[in-house]
């Protein structure tokens, strides 16, 4: 009986998913954010920003202190542990700076006017300069959570893995975000520098080409007035 080989097929890459497509999915379905409610950016998003606004409040005493420090974990309880859930869904979007534009500047915006104005409705005191410096930790700690994401760290359900295990890698991480955009540029001058001297060599290769096609020319009207001055219009040798 006569079999056909096996075929070896190499199973397709999916592509990865579209940014539009995976917003979309959390707009049907806003409950999977309950689900995917991330404990880990919420508890490290406390550490960072609780802090900010314990400052600006000791000034006016302790009580002061004590409740701003307590409204802003309470916020960032809520709202760094659903960014979490968004950052985690949207992470593998493309393209990918439509999704760095989204998780990094709108969505920190507008988080950041509701705890302006929770804060103020509660009264903490130097509110501005507490929420502009909060801003910038918010913007900078998405684009790390991102970055982090999409590499296997600070993920919870299914995706995720021991938070322990997370810490160890964070410093790692870390100094990998920090090189990100050393080592982008330094990419970036090194292309434009390669490219340069392409086209210097380019340049340099027709400039040779250009020079050498009179000497060609000349060398030749001068044989052919040598070979006319003879009588028989041929070189001596001939």
């Amino acid at each position: 009986m006569r079999t056909n080989p096996p075929s070896h097929q190499t199973d397709a890459v999916p592509p990865p998913p579209r940014f539009a497509k995976l917003l979309f999915g959390i707009l049907r379905r806003p409950q999977q954010l309950l689900l995917l409610w991330n404990w880990k950016s919420a508890l490290l998003s406390i550490v960072l920003r609780g802090p900010i606004f314990f400052i600006a409040g000791v000034r006016q005493g302790w009580e002061t202190a004590i409740t701003a420090l307590f409204t802003e974990s309470f916020f960032c309880a809520l709202s760094a542990g659903f960014y979490g859930a968004v950052v985690q869904t949207l992470k593998d979007g493309e393209p990918q700076w439509l999704t760095g534009v989204f998780l990094t500047l709108v969505m920190p915006v507008a988080f950041q006017v509701l705890e302006y104005l929770l804060h103020w409705f509660r009264g903490t005191p130097h509110l501005r300069i507490a929420s502009i410096v909060s801003l910038i930790v918010s913007a900078l700690s998405a684009l790390f959570n991102w970055y982090a994401m999409r590499r296997g760290t600070l993920l919870v359900g299914r995706e995720g893995g021991g938070f322990a295990g997370d810490l160890r890698r964070l410093p790692r991480l870390l100094f990998g975000f920090l090189a990100l955009l050393p080592r982008k540029l330094s990419g970036k001058m090194i292309a434009e520098k390669m490219i340069a001297g392409k086209k210097l060599a380019a340049k340099t290769n027709a400039g040779k080409t250009n020079a050498s096609k009179p000497q060609s020319r000349s060398s030749k009207h001068r044989s052919r007035i040598m070979r006319s001055d003879l009588p028989n219009g041929r070189c001596p040798s001939q």
